[in-house]
């Protein structure tokens, strides 16, 4: 289900002007809190859409934009805030809402390139030089690259043109692409997508090596409790190249030392992931006692 934002109607056609609510996790987040922090909670993650940034730190100009008036609605904005968000410099962020933009931003990345590799393809085949079918590319832009080809001629042979050609790497093989890689059930493929797509934004592409133990660093923290999307989320909206749990969930892990033994693999695995070489891993003070 896509919600409407409040400022669906603005003028600028870059931002969002819908989010999905996944209904059934919503109300199972929620079904502790009173109609009005239900009610809060909802207007805060629209305003965060709406907005594509952090919350205000200011309480009080958080209270005007949300109409939240009464002491009642006042009190829930607080409690809402502090339950579902974590405080930053930059403001109150939300992992989820941040990576849905991240992913809402992703997909009209590629579906723009996409609609330039077509207006391109069509232009050599017409003769037309490419600038003057870049102009024309809004026009037919499509979602995907693949155009409709004509079906081949008996006995006569395909034209090159309608052969589709894969971009080869520098030792002449297919370049790989992390996010076509294959992916256990209970990896979201779209989540997977967002952080593949924000490490190329960050010129960080994942290597295939890279990939392989990602995934098993986001199995290792699902085998600890944490969800891969959290994980995603998270190293993403902090900007990291490797992947790292939210601190929350690290607090929780610290207290155990079975599971402080998974953090420090962890640690190490995503050392290994980057390619790099860690000169020590703290491993805190071994009690010889017991």
């Amino acid at each position: 289900m896509h919600s409407n934002l409040a400022g669906a109607g603005r003028k600028d056609h870059g931002a969002m002007n819908y989010y999905p609510h996944h209904i059934g996790d919503f109300n199972s987040a929620t079904r502790h809190l009173t109609r009005i922090e239900r009610s809060v909670y909802r207007d805060l993650i629209e305003l965060y859409y709406d907005t594509e940034a952090p919350l205000s730190q200011d309480i009080d100009k958080l209270c005007r934009l949300l109409i939240a008036r009464s002491d009642d609605e006042q009190n829930a904005v607080v409690q809402v805030l502090h339950e579902f968000f974590v405080e930053s410099e930059q403001g109150w962020r939300h992992a989820r809402c941040d990576a849905e933009i991240a992913r809402y931003h992703g997909n009209k990345e590629a579906k723009s390139a996409a609609g330039k590799a077509s207006a391109a393809k069509r232009a050599r085949q017409a003769g037309m030089p490419a600038r003057q079918a870049a102009d024309q590319q809004p026009l037919n832009i499509r979602a995907t690259n693949q155009e409709p080809q004509p079906e081949p001629q008996p006995d006569r042979p395909q034209p090159e043109s309608t052969i589709p050609k894969t971009a080869p790497g520098r030792s002449g093989k297919p370049a790989f692409d992390a996010a076509e890689c294959a992916l256990p059930d209970w990896l979201d493929r779209a989540d997977w997508a967002c952080w593949v797509a924000d490490r190329k934004a960050r010129k960080k592409p994942i290597t295939q090596e890279a990939a392989r133990r990602q995934l098993q660093q986001l199995a290792g923290y699902r085998a600890e409790g944490v969800a891969a999307r959290d994980v995603i989320a998270h190293s993403i909206a902090s900007g990291y190249l490797g992947l790292f749990p939210p601190r929350a969930a690290a607090r929780v892990t610290a207290a155990h030392p079975s599971r402080q033994r998974a953090q420090w693999s962890s640690e190490l695995r995503s050392v290994l992931a980057e390619g790099h070489v860690r000169g020590e891993i703290d491993m805190g003070v071994i009690d010889a006692s017991r």
